[in-house]
């Protein structure tokens, strides 16, 4: 996915949601009984150099309710030039639905992109 945010230097330019267990998929959150699985959310910033709050949220689309908050950690950002990859693991049992979601990224409490998830039923594995 590529970021098309304007007005500021802090862009996630390539992300990926996808199951923790690789026999669950190779994209989106895997459920069942109604909760995720563990997934892990991957993003590849480009900013300034310096050191950030980082943070990304599970959102609804429809109504834009922040479903799910990552948590808030300082990332050292290697500047402009270079990508800075970073990786989060969920394993909170997260209550939710089947169907779309976003994913949202923040850097310094500037939004620097966002990402289209789907949430599938895992029931019979």
């Amino acid at each position: 996915m590529e970021a098309q945010i304007g007005g500021t230097q802090r862009k996630v330019m390539t992300s990926s949601v996808r199951p923790v267990k690789l026999s669950h998929g190779s994209s989106g959150i895997a459920l069942r009984d109604g909760r995720t699985l563990p997934f892990r959310v991957e993003r590849s910033w480009s900013a300034p150099a310096g050191t950030y709050p980082e943070q990304w949220f599970l959102v609804r689309p429809d109504t834009r309710e922040v479903l799910y908050e990552g948590p808030v950690l300082e990332r050292a950002i290697w500047g402009l030039q270079g990508l800075t990859e970073v990786s989060d693991d969920v394993a909170d049992a997260i209550p939710l639905d089947p169907g779309l979601y976003l994913v949202v990224f923040s850097l310094g409490s500037h939004l620097g992109g966002q990402q289209e998830v789907e949430a599938f039923s895992a029931e019979g594995e």
